[in-house]
């Protein structure tokens, strides 16, 4: 029977994906680098920032290093949630509350760090919800390697077998597999055409998820 669900954080709790976006633009125009939306969907989309930074630098040629890149991106990431945080996605509050609402556990586990989900926490009042965020800062490897999703398990005190988890992308999919945790995911614009095989359902929108949980109870 289930007894918990893990959230993934951006571009399933949160709409963040088109900040991610914007943020690597503007980044890349300092180095005249017209960077199109589509390249992110097909490329970026749902990696780690690290990756991204690699991947930006190599295939750009950029005059700057992976590490340097990657660290303006977090200070500029930094002032922008300080300023207000991502929209949350449609109807990922209401899911929330309904899970919590049938006493179960409840985690988030991300691939961005403790910083960036802290904000989305505050400013959209799910703190309450979560008292569990298994972040990349926390674990040595991050999506898709599974760590995340075991630290978050450790922490909830239950089995792989016995939660489900919420994903966006082919990446967060893959961790949560990883892990042994049975995964569904909900689409969005910048993961619409990932890979999801292995994904136990896949959905267009948050409000059908609660109809597949509570299958489960």
């Amino acid at each position: 029977m289930l007894q918990g669900v893990i959230f993934d954080h951006d571009g399933t709790l949160v709409d963040s994906e088109r900040k991610h976006y914007q943020l690597w633009a503007d980044l890349l125009s300092e180095f005249g680098v017209d960077f199109s939306e589509q390249i992110y969907r097909d490329h970026l989309a749902g990696i780690p920032t690290t990756a991204s930074a690699e991947y930006l630098t190599t295939h750009y040629s950029l005059p700057i290093t992976a590490q340097a890149l990657y660290e303006k991106r977090e200070r500029a990431n930094t002032v922008a949630l300080s300023e207000q945080a991502c929209p949350l996605i449609a109807g990922a509050l209401a899911l929330v509350q309904w899970v919590h609402s049938r006493n179960l556990a409840m985690a988030i586990a991300t691939g961005a760090p403790e910083r960036e989900v802290e904000p989305t926490l505050v400013q959209h009042g799910l703190g309450d919800y979560f008292p569990i965020v298994a972040s990349r800062d926390k674990v040595e490897r991050p999506k898709p390697a599974p760590d995340v999703y075991q630290h978050a398990l450790t922490q909830m005190q239950l089995k792989a077998a016995q939660c489900i988890a919420i994903e966006d992308s082919a990446t967060g999919l893959q961790s949560a597999l990883a892990c042994g945790l049975e995964c569904i995911v909900v689409r969005n614009d910048y993961s619409r055409g990932h890979n999801f095989a292995g994904a136990s359902a896949v959905f267009e929108h948050m409000d059908e998820v609660k109809n597949y949980l509570a299958q489960r109870l």
